[in-house]
């Protein structure tokens, strides 16, 4: 499983993953230029749709047709109570290093900037060096053999997103943006990047790296640099500086994604990370 060993799996395993990124980074890029006049009022649902298939529906249909053992893929969700401890566990210290978000603002600074991604970069990378230890009385899974449909449902729950919006967003704005931080944010970057594209990598590459009891590989590197750049990227013009902070975070997503075996726990803290931006954007 962990070295290529079959014809082909370059391409499988390494190249198509990267084609995908591309693919929807310019898909991204051109939602705005599609040829129909939404209106201000259906904007939202819009984008929320346009996450929903390209970061939820697209990295799911992938890996149910590409791969016929995807028990590596971080799909299953066995023992939510153990995912929702590691996900507690890693805000505990990712949560309070949101504070630099306003250091930097009261720097007038902020995260587009070099020297503010810098800074937040920095307090991200000690988040980094000490998850491991914060989390490792806590249990790590190897493996799960045992199929469930979990995700459908989560899948659903996007869904219901996107519909709760399209009713709900004009009056009542902050009950779709804490579903669409949880349920397509969360969610869809979390299958995108921990779930297909570094569980793609680790196969390609192996996991040839520990740290205590959690395997790793150049999967949870090289899939941060990719969710780091897409942040750049999906912009136009790229903002550069918004990659460095990114992926650092990515780097934790990724470890916390190899600690629970399933993208659950990613997902989650994901959601934890992003939920003070429901009252901070628009």
């Amino acid at each position: 499983m962990n070295n290529p060993t079959t014809k082909g799996r370059l391409g499988k395993d390494l190249i198509l993953p990267i084609l995908v990124w591309v693919v929807i980074i310019i898909a991204f890029l051109n939602v705005k230029n599609i040829p129909i006049d939404f209106g201000e009022k259906n904007h939202q649902v819009v984008r929320y749709a346009a996450k929903f298939i390209m970061t939820i529906l697209v990295p799911l249909a992938l890996i149910h047709l590409l791969y016929k053992d995807k028990s590596d893929f971080g799909i299953y969700f066995p023992k939510f109570l153990d995912s929702f401890k590691l996900s507690i566990r890693g805000y505990a210290i990712g949560g309070p290093a949101g504070g630099a978000f306003l250091l930097i603002g009261v720097l007038g600074l902020g995260f587009q900037d070099w020297l503010g991604s810098l800074i937040l970069s920095v307090v991200y990378l000690v988040v980094f060096f000490f998850i491991p230890k914060v989390t490792k009385s806590l249990p790590t899974r190897t493996h799960i053999v045992t199929p469930n449909n979990t995700i459908l449902v989560f899948c659903m729950l996007s869904i219901l997103t996107v519909i709760i919006a399209y009713f709900t967003y004009e009056y009542v704005p902050v009950i779709s943006k804490i579903l669409y931080y949880i349920f397509i944010v969360g969610l869809g970057e979390e299958l995108l990047f921990r779930g297909y594209l570094q569980s793609a990598f680790n196969r390609y590459f192996g996991k040839p790296f520990r740290i205590g009891n959690v395997q790793f590989g150049w999967g949870l590197f090289l899939a941060a640099l990719l969710f780091g750049f897409i942040h750049a990227l999906v912009v136009a013009p790229p903002t550069w500086p918004w990659a460095m902070f990114t992926m650092v975070i990515g780097l934790t997503l990724g470890f916390i994604r190899e600690k629970d075996c399933s993208i659950l726990a990613a997902v989650l803290l994901h959601a934890l990370f992003d939920m003070p931006l429901v009252f901070f954007t628009v």
